[in-house]
């Protein structure tokens, strides 16, 4: 098994290199597909292992040997596989990523430069950015300024740019211009003789000879000379790295003559890295009105004033609405629905557009665009992205419940002095700079609370998913054996067999049809033991069979808003399961053997019916008053070594049905604070052994219907304060028990501080936990 796994590294590392180099359908291509199924074999394997080790002890001898023999010759098949794969790229002369790259990265990049050929009149709702780039360009402060533009692939910032760039007003007011698109895989020397080739050339000049075989030393010392008493404006397009601006900036002067640079990106670090002390702008999808006013000026070219012919209104509609406002898609689809004139043609288009990216050579253009997106995405977040594209379309998708699906699934890196759930949430902030996902609302501190993904750019993602086998998207059609399945819609016609899908990884459900019921009342469907993610959150599902208990290595459960009432009891099997999501279920007791679950990280109840909450050796740091201060039905709180602060705080108008309140054992605390109006129901306090604790609860005067207070081997200097002269003596005066328990040499002695005496007793009264 040991070998299986390193052959398994080796993969995963080989594709992680090429998945970056190879696009497109070509041999490198299939080549590469082939090698990925094999360490999806690989990973079944090590799954299987890792379950039947967990299954061993519940197994008798013979099935022991049996699956252990089966396991073994797992692994001789895919040795042969693994063999025949790299015969085959002998065989057929396969190219390697670094051979096919460069071409292929050409080929996906042309549709990019073309784009800004077209006339002002295409330009539809850019005259207020058009107008602050201009402003920003011809402003009379004389230092050299960048400024950077940055936002998803398609949405026109080149576009933009470049009819800036033609302007006749920025034509006069720059001595010299240069624009430069940016490879991927750029040489710094190849951008710099790119920029004093521009600039000869638009100057009608001739460029030195030997500029081919100039180092990139004297190709700085060039390009800076020329540009020293020249107001220029350089363009660098589409920049993927800000090494690139890090490793040429000097070469372009900062003499006071105002010129400037412009960047387009779609990350916002690299554009917040180039502009850093200029102008950054985020350019936005076209405003609805806008977007509609240029899909008809690219579809109905025909027609009066680019009307859209009633016929054709609803289809229209409904394929605008798919480009959700990008510029990219709104022109591309529009020019090429500009030659279809009948309704049955539209709707045509309007039911298989997913279907048409793959095999129209416009429309694939468009498509290599947006993906280069994804190809420049870092090895880690490839996954990550493709997870969020399970989701349904136009889907709110929660900051948690993605982190900790990524965390289940096995996507986040592990690093020394921080959580996986703060190194997944570096991930998401990722993913937005990229472009690649929208926050749509955050909290009142401003952190993301929902992310949104645009519709085209979750349909590239679907495609990418289907290539790589990453993700079956469940709609209207069948499906196959797949290592994820996100089921969005049930067609009756369709026949959905679980049961033959044992390598299954994830299921996530988002439809409310009863075949979800159906098929997790019948235990046979439970076959995919290598399950890791089971989210049936807001399903028909009432009820999970025991034998979810042998998913073992099932790491994320959600019956989030579900009517399952009852849990089933092997849930204490689930040894690995990290994520257990209750919320708004119908259940109403947790299984006994919950507590077993050693690898826990996140159990999420509904708690507003919760009447008695004891939390024992938690050793929390943060106080946890907040997080229960508002629950309606609370009323008895027990804290037992659970926490590990100074200070815990009662607020005002929170814990309103708190009858008990008990501390035990909080080695560290030594204030706490009572704010007028909290626990106004309050009738009973116990403190045991808080030891830092020497003063009384600061606010106790507060709690108009306290009847007890019982302490138990708590500090003199608080006991000493409370007797007759004491300073907190008067208030507890009016509270009817107040006594103190303290043991010496075994024997229990009890003191009462209203009726003033010490008396012996035979053992200090025990506190019971509610029943």
């Amino acid at each position: 098994m040991g070998e299986i796994k390193s052959e398994l590294e080796m993969i995963q590392a080989f594709i992680r290199h090429t998945d970056r180099a190879i696009m497109g359908d070509g041999p490198a291509a299939v080549w590469v597909g082939q090698v990925r199924e094999a360490a999806y074999y690989i990973e079944d394997i090590v799954d299987e292992f890792t379950y039947f080790l967990g299954e061993q002890k519940r197994c008798g001898f013979w099935n022991s040997v049996a699956k252990a023999l089966q396991v073994s010759r797992n692994i001789k098949e895919i040795k042969i596989k693994i063999g025949g794969i790299s015969k085959r790229r002998i065989r057929y002369d396969v190219k390697g990523p670094g051979e096919e790259l460069s071409t292929n990265h050409a080929r996906k990049r042309s549709t990019n430069i073309s784009l800004f050929l077209g006339e002002d009149d295409d330009i539809v709702g850019q005259d207020s950015n058009k107008e602050k780039l201009i402003g920003w360009l011809t402003d009379e402060k004389t230092e050299r300024i960048e400024i950077a533009i940055w936002g998803m692939g398609g949405l026109g910032k080149t576009t933009l740019v470049a009819q800036v760039y033609k302007n006749e007003q920025i034509k006069k007011h720059f001595d010299c211009f240069s624009w430069i698109t940016v490879s991927e895989t750029y040489k710094t020397d190849d951008v710099l003789r790119k920029a004093i080739k521009e600039l000869f050339l638009e100057k009608k000049e001739m460029v030195a000879e030997d500029i081919d075989k100039l180092d990139t030393t004297r190709l700085a010392q060039l390009l800076h000379q020329y540009l020293h008493t020249k107001r220029y404006l350089i363009v660098l397009d589409d920049l993927w790295k800000m090494e690139v601006w890090h490793e040429i900036r000097d070469a372009f002067p900062k003499s006071k003559c105002q010129s400037r640079i412009i960047f387009t990106a779609r990350n916002n670090e690299i554009a917040s890295s180039v502009a850093s002390e200029g102008h950054i702008f985020n350019l936005q999808p076209l405003e609805r009105d806008q977007a509609w006013k240029l899909f008809c000026n690219n579809a109905f070219r025909g027609e009066p004033k680019g009307n859209c012919p009633e016929e054709l209104k609803v289809p229209a509609e409904a394929i605008f609405n798919r480009c959700d406002r990008l510029p990219l898609a709104i022109v591309t689809l529009g020019g090429y629905l500009c030659s279809k004139h009948s309704l049955l043609e539209w709707n045509a288009v309007s039911s298989d557009l997913n279907q048409m990216f793959n095999h129209d050579q416009q429309l694939e253009n468009m498509w290599n665009i947006l993906m280069l997106s994804f190809y420049d995405l870092p090895h880690y977040l490839k996954n990550c992205f493709l997870y969020c594209c399970a989701f349904p379309e136009d889907y709110q998708i929660k900051r948690n419940r993605i982190i900790r699906l990524w965390i289940a699934e096995g996507f986040v890196e592990e690093r020394e002095g921080m959580t996986m759930e703060d190194r997944a949430e570096l991930y998401l902030n990722e993913l937005v700079n990229r472009s690649m996902l929208r926050v749509i609302e955050t909290n009142d501190c401003g952190r993301p609370k929902c992310y949104h993904m645009h519709d085209i750019i979750r349909e590239s993602g679907i495609s990418l998913s289907k290539q790589q086998n990453f993700c079956k998207i469940l709609g209207a059609q069948p499906i196959n054996g797949d290592r994820r399945l996100s089921i969005i819609e049930v067609n009756n016609s369709i026949q959905i067999g679980l049961d033959k899908m044992p390598q299954l990884r994830s299921l996530l459900v988002f439809t409310t049809h009863d075949w979800v019921s159906k098929t997790f009342h019948r235990k046979a469907e439970l076959g995919f033991r290598l399950l890791r993610v089971l989210d049936l959150q807001g399903s028909s599902v009432e009820s999970m069979p025991n034998e979810v208990g042998n998913l073992f290595n099932l790491r994320f459960l959600s019956l989030r808003s579900t009517k399952v009432k009852v849990l089933p009891k092997s849930l204490a099997s689930l040894q690995n399961l990290q994520t257990l999501d209750l919320r708004n279920c119908s259940a109403e007791k947790l299984p006994s053997g919950v507590r077993k679950l050693y690898n826990l990280r996140h159990l999420l109840i509904s708690l507003t019916n919760l009447r008695v909450l004891i939390l024992r050796s938690s050793g929390l740091s943060a106080d946890p008053l907040p997080t229960f201060q508002y629950l309606p039905n609370l009323t008895h709180l027990d804290l037992r070594k659970a926490y590990n602060g100074e200070e815990l705080c009662f607020k005002g108008d929170g814990f309103t049905s708190l009858r008990k309140l008990c501390l035990f054992d909080l080695s560290q605390l030594s204030q706490i604070k009572i704010e007028e109006r909290a626990m106004q129901s309050l009738q009973r306090i116990n403190l045991v052994r808080c030891v830092k604790l020497k003063t009384l609860p600061q606010g106790i005067e507060y709690l108009t219907k306290l009847q007890v207070l019982q302490l138990k081997e708590m500090p003199n200097e608080l006991l000493e304060s409370m007797r007759g002269q004491g300073v907190s003596h008067k208030k507890i005066s009016r509270i009817p028990l107040v006594r103190h328990f303290t043991q010496s040499d075994g024997k229990w002695t009890l003191e009462n501080f209203l009726q003033p005496g010490v008396f012996s007793v035979d053992k200090a009264p025990r506190i019971h936990r509610p029943s």
